[in-house]
């Protein structure tokens, strides 16, 4: 799936002669190797670099030799496997979905979710690892995660062709009674529409102040002028919200060879745009750190006059 903890090398002690394990067990004293596991080592600094996404996909590749038969990588787990999109920390443990048993046990490597009740379809292999289904992964997170973690799972996999309205449907029989109304919820949110996890996270932020539904993406035109698509449009209220990270001023993929003060000069020409259809009251930017606080979120949209509860 192209983590790049893929490209780290693993020592497993386990594996090599007395003489050699002993070395290496002086290296990881001194420093020069790095523990993931006990009897699993990298280079030292190898872990420094990664994303945390990337730190759980190599707790699970150092886990592997211990994942039983009828056992499958899932949950937040499988959704860093599978490249899923995550807000908040990613869980201290590998976390399975276990076909051969109904009971969950914790061990010091695993979380295992016993599941021979709703058993999980074929699972998929992700560099030889297997991991629950794509669709079955988004369920369980669903179920069990709020929805400001869900959501941008949900949205990622159908606005990308990953798996369908139906598809996720069909997994929640799956899903435990407790379980069932929060993932349902989650799943009614899902759009093809929102272009990045933070316009997930603004429409969840959106439904718990109790505003109204904006119309995504929606297209200000004038013939014979430029257009401009905007992230959130709430009509009645004449306020645009837009989505902005710095990514946006900063990744080379997304300036696509322009300076980092023309993207910023081509994006107050935009608003300017914006600001000229009598309609538009009011443009509103939120960053990604507005976003994880709830308290900004509805301050703004107040002051512009969009209601919340």
């Amino acid at each position: 799936m192209g983590s790049a903890a893929f490209d780290i090398e693993l020592m497993r002690t386990g594996t090599l002669g007395s003489a050699e394990r002993r070395a290496a067990e002086r290296a990881a004293r001194r420093g020069t190797l790095e523990r993931v596991r006990p009897g699993v080592l990298v280079r030292a600094g190898s872990i420094n670099s990664l994303r945390p996404a990337d730190r759980h996909v190599l707790l699970i590749r150092a886990s592997v030799p211990r994942i039983p038969v009828g056992a499958a990588v899932g949950w937040l787990s499988a959704s860093s496997l599978l490249g899923l999109p995550h807000v908040g920390p990613w869980p201290p443990k590998v976390h399975l979905l276990d076909a051969t048993t109904t009971h969950t046990t914790v061990t010091a490597w695993f979380v295992r979710h016993g599941v021979s009740q709703h058993p999980f379809s074929e699972p998929g292999l992700v560099n030889g690892i297997p991991v629950a289904p794509l669709p079955r992964t988004i369920v369980d997170v669903a179920a069990t995660q709020p929805a400001l973690r869900s959501v941008p799972a949900i949205d990622h996999a159908l606005r990308h062709g990953l798996a369908s309205v139906d598809d996720l449907t069909r997994e929640l029989a799956a899903v435990e009674p407790k379980g069932h109304t929060r993932a349902q919820a989650a799943l009614a949110m899902g759009s093809t529409l929102s272009g990045s996890p933070a316009e997930s996270i603004a429409r969840v932020r959106f439904r718990q102040l109790g505003a109204p539904d904006p119309v995504q993406q929606h297209e200000f035109a004038r013939v014979g002028e430029r257009r401009a698509s905007v992230d959130f449009w709430f009509p009645d209220q004449g306020v645009v919200v837009e989505v902005d990270g710095r990514a946006k001023y900063e990744d080379p993929a997304m300036l696509g060879g322009r300076s980092t003060a023309d993207a910023h000069w081509q994006e107050k020409r935009r608003e300017d745009f914006l600001r000229s259809f009598p309609e538009v009251r009011f443009v509103v930017r939120f960053s990604w750190s507005d976003l994880m606080d709830l308290e900004i979120v509805r301050a703004t949209l107040v002051r512009v006059g969009v209601p919340c509860r």
